[in-house]
C-alpha cells in the first residue's frame, strides 16, 4: 500500500510535466494559458506532497508543506480561470485581483505558520503511521481558505453545467462533459479531504488523485476531442479579431458575448450594455447607419436557432465605411453630372436662340436685299446707303473666339455673357490649344465650375469692384488660373480648399476637386485682400 500511493504520486507528476509540455507547445490563447498554470501548479504540489511523504523529521515536513501549498493556494484559482475562458464569459478585474490577493495572503500565512497560529491553532508531527504526517487542528485562515475553495468548486460547476446547455456540437459537448467528469472527480475527493470521511483521509491526502483525475480528464480532451485545437481558438482568432462587431444575446435580453471590436466601438457596454444594444435595434428598425467616428457601421439581427428552438440573438456590426464613400461619390457625381447637363441645356438654349434669330435675319435680309437693288436701279443711292446704315447698325456683334479650344471656347463664351449680364468686368487671356491633353469636355466643365464659382462671388461685392480676370498658358502642361473679387469672408480648411455652408452651394467645387484627382493635376486656392485666385497645373 504504502509502495503503491508513492508510485501513484510520481506517475501523476510526470504525466503533468507531459500535459505541461504539450499545453506549452500548443500555447496559443488564454484558455491554454490557464491551463497551463493548472498543470504547473499541480505539479508543484504533488512534488511537494511527496517530499512531505518522504519526509524524515519535521523541519523536513514543514519545508515540504510550504513548497507544496506554492501550488496548492493556485489550484482552484486556475481551475476558475480556466472554466472562464472556456465558458465565454468575463469576470471582473477586480474579482480575480481579490482572489489573487487572497491567494498571496493565504500563502503568506502559511509560509510563516511556525510563528502564528493563524493558519494551524495546534500541531503534532506524527510518524509512527503509514506516512509521515502533521496533525492539526485548523486557524480562521485555514478554514476560511477552505469555504472559498469550496464556494468557488460550487461556483465552476455551476458555470459549467450552464455552459452545457449552450453546446450544440456533439464533439464539444463530449468535451465539455469529460472536463466535467475530472472537476467532478477532484471535487469529490477534495471534499473527502476536508470533512476526513475515511480514516485514511488522517495520513493520506486523497485530493491529489483528484488532480490525477484531472490530468487524465485534460488528456482525452487535448487528444480526443481538440482541447488545443483550432475549434477553442475559433472566438479569439475569427470571432474576437473580426473588424465587424459582434453581440449575442439570450433569448431573455441578458448580454450573453461581446468581440474587443464592439468594445473599442462601444467602451460603455462594460457598464451599461442594454443601452448599446436599444441603439443597434432602433437603427436596425430605421433602415439607419450608425457614423462613429470617421467609419460607418450598418448594424444587423440575425436570430439564431438549434434544432428548431431559439437560442439567442446575434448583433453584427458590418463595416460600410467604404460602401458610404462610394455612395456620397455617386451622389455628388450625380450632382456634377445634373450640374454640367443644366449648363449644357442653358447653352444649347442660348445656341437655339441664335439659330432662331439667324433664320429670321436671313428671312427679312431678302427683303432688304430686294429693297436696296429697288432702291439703287431707282438711282436712290443716297437712301439705299442710309439703309445700309442703319442695319449695319442693328446686327448683333459675332462671338469672340477666346481660344483654340472649340468647348472650352464655348463655355468661356458662355459664361462670360453671364459675367456681364452682372455688371462684372470680364478679362480673358487664354492660350488653350485644340488638344490639351485632357478630356476636353471635363476640362471645360471644370472650368465652367470655377467661372461660376467666380461669378457667385463677385455678386456679392458692390458693381463697380466686380471683376474676374482669367489666363491660361499652355506649353507641355496647361496653366490655368481665374482671379475674381470678393467679400474677403471666404475660408479655407486644412487642405487648402474653400469651405461653404450654404445650401446648394459646394458641388461645383468637388467638381472641381474631382476633375483634379483624375487628371492627376494640381490645384491651389488662394484668399488674401479682397481677391481670390484659383491656379491649376492640368
Amino acid at each position: 500500500m504504502h509502495d503503491f500511493l508513492l508510485y501513484a504520486i510520481i506517475i501523476s507528476i510526470f504525466a503533468m510535466l507531459l500535459e505541461g509540455f504539450i499545453v506549452f507547445k500548443n500555447l496559443k490563447n488564454k484558455l491554454h494559458g490557464y491551463l497551463f498554470i493548472n498543470c504547473m501548479v499541480m505539479l508543484v504540489n504533488n512534488t511537494g506532497y511527496l517530499l512531505e511523504l518522504l519526509a524524515k523529521t519535521e523541519d523536513e515536513y514543514i519545508a515540504a508543506l510550504k513548497f507544496s501549498y506554492a501550488g496548492r493556494v493556485w489550484i482552484i484559482f486556475s481551475l476558475f480561470m480556466f472554466t472562464v475562458e472556456f465558458c465565454h464569459l468575463r469576470v471582473p478585474k477586480l474579482l480575480v485581483r481579490a482572489f489573487v490577493l487572497f491567494n498571496v495572503l493565504v500563502y503568506v500565512t502559511v509560509f510563516t505558520l511556525e510563528n502564528h497560529n493563524l493558519y494551524y491553532s495546534k500541531t503534532w508531527f506524527d510518524k509512527d503511521g503509514l506516512f509521515p504526517v502533521l496533525l492539526h487542528r485548523s486557524g480562521i485562515v485555514h478554514q476560511v481558505f477552505m469555504q472559498v475553495q469550496v464556494a468557488v468548486i460550487i461556483t465552476v460547476f455551476f458555470l459549467l453545467f450552464k455552459s452545457l446547455k449552450s453546446y450544440r456540437g456533439k464533439i464539444a459537448k463530449k468535451r465539455a462533459l469529460i472536463i466535467i467528469s475530472g472537476f467532478l472527480i477532484e471535487a469529490v475527493l477534495f471534499i473527502c479531504q476536508i470533512t476526513h470521511i475515511f480514516f485514511v483521509t488522517y495520513f493520506f491526502d486523497i485530493s491529489v488523485f483528484g488532480n490525477v483525475a484531472v490530468t487524465i480528464s485534460m488528456f482525452i480532451a487535448i487528444f480526443r476531442y481538440n482541447l488545443l485545437g483550432i475549434i477553442d481558438m475559433a472566438r479569439e482568432y475569427i470571432v474576437d479579431r473580426l473588424s465587424e462587431g459582434v453581440i449575442a444575446m439570450e433569448p431573455d435580453g441578458r448580454l450573453q458575448y461581446y468581440n474587443e471590436h464592439v468594445k473599442e466601438l462601444f467602451p460603455e457596454i462594460t457598464k451599461d450594455a442594454e443601452s448599446v444594444v436599444d441603439r443597434l435595434k432602433e437603427a436596425i428598425v430605421k433602415g439607419d447607419t450608425l457614423a462613429i467616428g470617421e467609419r460607418f457601421f450598418s448594424p444587423e439581427e440575425k436570430e439564431l436557432y438549434a434544432d428548431g428552438e431559439l437560442i439567442g440573438k446575434l448583433y453584427a456590426l458590418v463595416d460600410t465605411t467604404v460602401l458610404k464613400q462610394r455612395e456620397y461619390k455617386l451622389k455628388a457625381d450625380a450632382a456634377m453630372l445634373e450640374m454640367a447637363a443644366d449648363s449644357m441645356k442653358e447653352r444649347l438654349g442660348a445656341t437655339e436662340e441664335m439659330l432662331s434669330q439667324d433664320r429670321a435675319m436671313r428671312h427679312d435680309r431678302r427683303h432688304f436685299e430686294a429693297l436696296i437693288l429697288s432702291l439703287i436701279q431707282d438711282g436712290k443711292v443716297d437712301e439705299a446707303r442710309k439703309c445700309l446704315e442703319e442695319r449695319l447698325s442693328q446686327e448683333p456683334s459675332t462671338g469672340q473666339r477666346y481660344c483654340e479650344n472649340p468647348t472650352v471656347n464655348a463655355a468661356i463664351m458662355h459664361y462670360v455673357a453671364v459675367a456681364e449680364k452682372k455688371s462684372i468686368k470680364v478679362k480673358v487671356s487664354a492660350n488653350i490649344p485644340y488638344k490639351p491633353g485632357v478630356d476636353e469636355m471635363q476640362l471645360a466643365i471644370a472650368i465652367s465650375n470655377l467661372f461660376e464659382n467666380a461669378i457667385h462671388a463677385c455678386e456679392k461685392v458692390p458693381e463697380n469692384d466686380r471683376f474676374i480676370e482669367i489666363t491660361a498658358r499652355f506649353k507641355q502642361q496647361l496653366l490655368f488660373e481665374i482671379v475674381n473679387s470678393c467679400d474677403g469672408k471666404i475660408t479655407l480648411n486644412e487642405e487648402g480648399y474653400p469651405i461653404t455652408t450654404e445650401v446648394g452651394h459646394g458641388i461645383g467645387t468637388r467638381s472641381v476637386l474631382d476633375f483634379v484627382q483624375k487628371t492627376n493635376s494640381e490645384i491651389r486656392y488662394i484668399a488674401e485682400d479682397n481677391k481670390f485666385k484659383v491656379r491649376m497645373i492640368i
